[in-house]
């Protein structure tokens, strides 16, 4: 039964990846580029859970219609860019406050972070696979 939960959960993680590469390829057709600065840091809940603290990168900028945003980066960061620096930022316009992000960030979750995840959820389920 324990080896069938980590099928299960290899199997989650593996979709969790896959989930967030195909995220940011829709989102990487419509988003625009901008160039913002960063304004410091936010403390957010850590993955440890409650009494655990992280900080992530905020930042602000103007969309092309000239709305200001501003927004925290969904990657922890440290130390991250010092206040005041100025930091390209991509974006949906048609929800600039819910997509913004730096690029670098935009980008690493691209390429690595949802690989990774398909990676690990391949490699939990198949070692669990094989004991079933």
């Amino acid at each position: 039964m324990g080896n069938l939960i980590g099928v299960l959960l290899g199997a989650a993680i593996f979709c969790g990846g896959v989930y967030e590469v195909v995220r940011r390829l829709r989102l990487q057709s419509r988003m625009l580029r901008a160039t913002g600065v960063f304004v410091g840091r936010d403390e957010v809940m850590g993955p440890g859970g409650p009494g655990t603290a992280s900080r992530v990168g905020r930042f602000r900028f103007t969309t092309l219609q000239g709305r200001p945003v501003e927004a925290s980066s969904s990657l922890y960061s440290f130390p991250g860019p010092k206040p005041g620096r100025s930091v390209t930022v991509i974006y949906d316009p048609a929800r600039p406050e819910d997509t913004a992000e730096r690029l670098g960030v935009h980008y690493l979750q691209l390429v690595a972070i949802g690989p990774l995840l398909m990676a690990v959820g391949v490699a939990v389920a198949a070692a669990n696979a094989a004991a079933l």
